[in-house]
């Protein structure tokens, strides 16, 4: 990890229009790429994105800030290097592309738990997410092609309000990885208001929703693994069990079909990123049955430098180019190997939920 990062903190995706990555490219060379594979300019260079290190502070626990503290702060870094006052983007500096809250919530969690953001600073970031949920009919019969029909109190991936200059505009959309991150990071401030308690219930109502419903298997507008949402769904469930409990029961039943469907399978290779995303959700689930199976895959997996293969992670919503590294699919492996205590803020203390206060 951090032969991968060096200097400069920033181990940036590979991205690939296959999402097995068999061939892929950087992110300085994708802009002529989309140009010439689907006649269109997305309008923003895609080199040098922070989401990685967003990751990584995430799956890095705190004690790893005594053990390698060089490189949480390489990581860091770069990642405040995105940030446009209380919002993150995913790109550093001024290149046109929105700050969005997948990655507000995933840098505002991570920084806050690695010490490196303040009490004050935590709620900031909470209450940006907050302005993001969608108000009553937002998008619905819009004229802007770009809006979805949206959920009520749900989270929106770009704020679309126009206060950050020099952006584009995105559209307003939704997805239920980034629901799940920014709800987390809402749970972690814990601001006790009438308003937060709509947009907790609404959001893990579309949770639960979208899982029960099986629309997971065929991933979100950016994520394209069912696995991604299974992931980020028990993060939830571990950290929050009182606010999250209605979807505890149904993300077990859900991995262990999606487990029983992937032994279906075992004459595929093993997609090693998926592995580890299992192996996390299992854990935060609190499911023991399977976890040395899924570990012992995951370091057949393993290639000789001690790394593991890239896959996709994470996708563009327009168009199916997909973002991952190996640098990415090691982080999670990495963690998933790796027996945790219970998640712990960085004083020690766990946060409080909306119910769980």
């Amino acid at each position: 990890m951090s032969r991968s990062v060096g200097r400069t903190g920033a181990p940036s995706a590979l991205l690939s229009l296959d999402p097995r990555f068999e061939q892929g490219f950087t992110g300085a060379r994708a802009r002529g790429i989309l140009r010439e594979h689907f006649g269109v300019d997305p309008g923003f260079d895609l080199a040098g994105e922070a989401f990685s290190a967003m990751v990584s502070l995430t799956l890095l626990p705190p004690a790893f800030n005594e053990a390698d503290p060089h490189l949480i702060l390489r990581l860091a870094t770069h990642v405040k290097a995105c940030r446009w006052r209380a919002r993150f983007r995913f790109f550093p500096g001024d290149g046109g592309f929105p700050a969005d809250t997948d990655c507000t919530a995933l840098a505002t969690g991570a920084l806050f738990a690695h010490g490196l953001l303040t009490q004050e600073g935590l709620e900031r970031g909470a209450l940006e997410l907050l302005r993001s949920a969608a108000p009553p009919h937002a998008g619905r019969h819009s004229p802007d092609p770009r809006n979805e029909r949206l959920n009520k109190d749900v989270f929106l991936v770009y704020w679309e309000d126009g206060e950050e200059p020099a952006t584009l505009r995105r559209g307003r959309k939704q997805d239920e990885v980034a629901a799940a991150n920014a709800l987390y990071t809402l749970l972690l401030a814990a601001p006790d208001t009438a308003r937060t308690r709509a947009v907790v219930d609404a959001t893990t109502r579309r949770l639960a929703h979208h899982l029960d419903s099986g629309r997971y298997l065929a991933g979100t507008r950016y994520y394209p693994s069912p696995d991604a949402f299974l992931y980020a769904l028990s993060r939830l469930c571990g950290r929050f069990p009182a606010s999250a409990a209605a979807l505890a029961a149904p993300a077990r039943r859900a991995l262990a079909e999606r487990d029983t469907s992937m032994a279906a399978t075992a004459r595929t290779p093993a997609n090693a990123l998926e592995t580890a995303l299992r192996t996390l959700a299992a854990d935060h689930l609190g499911i023991t049955t399977g976890q040395e199976e899924r570990q012992s895959l995951l370091t057949e997996c393993q290639r000789p430098d001690g790394s593991w293969p890239p896959a996709a992670y994470y996708r563009m919503g327009r168009f199916p180019v997909y973002f991952g590294s190996s640098y990415l699919t090691t982080v999670f492996a990495m963690s998933a190997l790796r027996t945790t205590p219970p998640v712990r803020l960085a004083d020690g203390n766990r946060a409080r939920s909306i119910r769980d206060a």
